[in-house]
């Protein structure tokens, strides 16, 4: 249950020095982004930090994280049980957001970090993370109705509760675009506890100027927040704009205006909007964002919508709904450790909507199964604009299934089909060298598979175009029918590897290998890998990682390699090769992008297809991207020199 107050978490925290300096971030919307910002600024800037948000995703540790990356496990379990040992000790029941906030603290403590960006949790004044030590600025985002059952009836009310986070000679960074009965709440409450106040607004904020194309106002006004602090807490770091440009391009937070697959669910291709719109206020950004970008040509919006138990939703709706959408009413499951949190039920939520006053043109009650309405709207939409929204829970849900790791397979060969499943190497289209090769290249897959069962939050990518004029079959895929027609080797069953694997189709060279995977990671899921593990011939290892990664700029620190030779390639007596890998290495050493006439020409006659190179579908894509790249003349994407690429952060 919700239990505000400082008492038990203080308690609970006598003990812990809190060496690390603090922003704290207050508001009603636009919290977790302007925290996912903060911390990408950071990042850019080799700042260490931790960060702590909520709700969280799946388990309570995803709010928890140190440098970006969830905090393991172990570490969590281990901090975790010390706090609730004290708690038990002391007898001071906390509620499950104290002993969490408490078990933050004690990690950030634990991994030494300089800076913790910390979200509140509800309200402000009496909000557990308000038990801060060291804070060095704090924030206060925009302020809608929301809990008024704790915090106030009245915006006014509201907004006082959210300054109680405000410290005596703490700067305080206020989103200037707040009602001015709220500013002048914050203003005078800043002036009573000795606080001064930054109202920003994304018009005069250089950051904000910069990134007009590819982000909504509201965007701008998050990053203009988060821009402000950061210059406050750093300013020695904020004059590099184009540093923290790149940096707030490669930003992603889940469950805000991000573009899902679903197509391993239901078969659709098209990619869907999830927002946790679940406000009046969210809900009007999500409605003109709508607008602007789906509802081309009037053309009807199919709703996936859910609601929790206790809100309002019947403004939401009106905001989000016009005559003519379909919408589908579903119920998130339990969130762990907050029983409290409970989904309206769907018929209720279906009722709602018909007391709006919109006119759907068709409903649907999935209750309980989110699939089935999924799948029931991807059906009623017909590859046409679909929105998830109604509910952070339902979205942290949907959320939770993006995978976070990627791995590539760089194929070699074309694999035409045949009863011996890829043994018989007269089923294969290779080149002359590479005979005796093909039962390698069947290493690879497996290999590849091997590294996607050990990892959850990963999926596989079959990488290479088609490179032979004899069949318009790309590599890649000839590699995923092959795993198919092998039953995926017994690695994985057969329904989890369709859903995990993918095919990259347009790499004629073993840079584009890597960098096409990376573009299509990014147009599946609206992000970039965490970390990515590259499978290939282990004399490539040289080449893939310091080479490619390198000259894109991906950290070799968040890059695997396996690697498997054909047997004997390396042994000493095989002299043509060991000159062909040095040759290679020399190559790709004088010209890292590939961009000469010599490996130009060579990607060139492996694309008898035609095979667009460029690495976005559109100008629009591209944008939104952050990569920094120009086409050449040969209709080929390259990444320009010098400024960092968005998945470096």
């Amino acid at each position: 249950m919700v239990n505000l107050g400082l008492t038990r978490v203080a308690a609970l925290l006598k003990q812990t020095p809190q060496t690390w300096k603090a922003i704290h971030v207050a508001g009603t919307n636009g919290k977790g982004s302007i925290c996912a910002y903060l911390i990408a600024m950071l990042r850019a800037n080799q700042i260490s930090c931790g960060r702590f948000t909520s709700p969280h995703l799946v388990e309570p540790r995803d709010c928890i994280t140190i440098n970006d990356d969830i905090v393991s496990e172990s570490t969590f379990r281990h901090f975790e049980g010390l706090v609730k040992r004290r708690n038990e000790e002391q007898k001071l029941s906390a509620s499950e957001f104290e002993l969490l906030t408490a078990t933050a603290f004690e990690i950030f403590e634990s991994e030494k970090v300089e800076v913790g960006i910390i979200e509140v949790g509800l309200g402000g004044a009496l909000d557990a993370t308000n038990v801060l030590k060291h804070k060095s600025v704090t924030v206060i985002s925009k302020i809608g109705l929301d809990h008024q059952s704790f915090l106030g009836s009245s915006i006014e009310e509201i907004a006082l509760q959210k300054a109680g986070i405000m410290r005596k000679s703490v700067p305080c960074v206020v989103d200037g675009t707040n009602p001015k009965s709220v500013l002048d709440v914050l203003r005078k409450h800043a002036s009573d506890t000795g606080s001064s106040t930054h109202f920003t607004d994304f018009e005069s904020d250089p950051l904000g100027q910069r990134l007009r194309d590819g982000f909504e106002p509201h965007q701008r006004q998050n990053l203009a927040c988060s821009h402000e602090a950061f210059r406050i807490a750093y300013p020695q770091h904020a004059a590099s704009v184009d540093v923290l440009v790149s940096a707030a391009r490669g930003v992603t937070w889940p469950g805000r205006l991000q573009w899902l697959s679903i197509e391993s669910i239901t078969g659709r291709k098209a990619n869907v909007l999830l927002d946790g719109a679940h406000n009046p206020q969210s809900a009007e950004v999500l409605s003109s964002f709508v607008a602007k970008h789906l509802r081309a040509r009037d053309k009807p919006v199919t709703w996936v919508l859910a609601a929790t138990q206790g809100k309002d939703v019947s403004e939401m709706f009106k905001l989000l709904l016009r005559d003519g959408d379909s919408a589908g009413a579903v119920e998130f499951g339990p969130v762990d450790q907050m029983p409290w949190v409970k989904p309206t039920d769907s018929a209720t939520v279906l009722d709602t909507i018909r007391e709006s006053g919109v006119v759907i043109s068709s409903q649907f009650n999935g209750s309980t199964d989110i699939r089935s309405a999924l799948s029931w709207a991807s059906t009623v939409a017909d590859e046409g604009p679909l929105v998830i929204a109604g509910s952070l829970y339902l979205c942290h849900r949907m959320s939770s299934s993006q995978p976070r790791n990627l791995i590539v397979v760089c194929c070699h060969g074309i694999w035409l089909g045949g009863p011996t499943c890829g043994l018989d190497e007269d089923e294969w289209l290779i080149a002359g060298f590479q005979k005796g090769e093909t039962p390698t290249f069947i290493e690879h897959i497996k290999a590849g598979l091997h590294a996607l069962s050990s990892d959850s939050d990963s999926v596989l990518m079959f990488s290479g175009g088609p490179t032979r004029k004899e069949t318009r079959l790309s590599e890649a895929l000839s590699y995923a029918n092959l795993a198919g027609a092998n039953a995926y080797f017994g690695i994985l069953p057969e329904a989890e590897a369709l859903e995990r694997t993918s095919c990259e189709e347009r790499a004629l060279d073993s840079y584009f290998n890597v960098l096409f995977s990376l573009s299509k990671f990014w147009s599946d899921y609206r992000t970039w890998p965490r970390k990515l593990t590259i499978v290939s011939h282990a004399f490539k290892r040289e080449r893939l990682t310091e080479c490619h990664c390198g000259a894109i700029g991906f950290p070799l620190d968040r890059v695997e390699f396996i690697g498997v030779d054909p047997p004997g390639m390396l042994d000493g007596t095989n002299e043509a090769a060991i000159r062909g890998i040095v040759e290679a290495i020399s190559h790709w050493r004088a010209d890292p992008h590939g961009k000469g006439e010599l490996l130009a020409e060579k990607r060139r006659k492996r694309n008898p297809w035609q095979v667009s190179q460029k690495l976005f579908a559109d100008e629009r894509d591209r944008i939104r991207s952050g990569v920094k790249s120009s086409i050449t003349e040969s209709g080929e994407d390259c990444l320009l020199e010098g400024p960092p690429q968005p998945w470096a952060y």
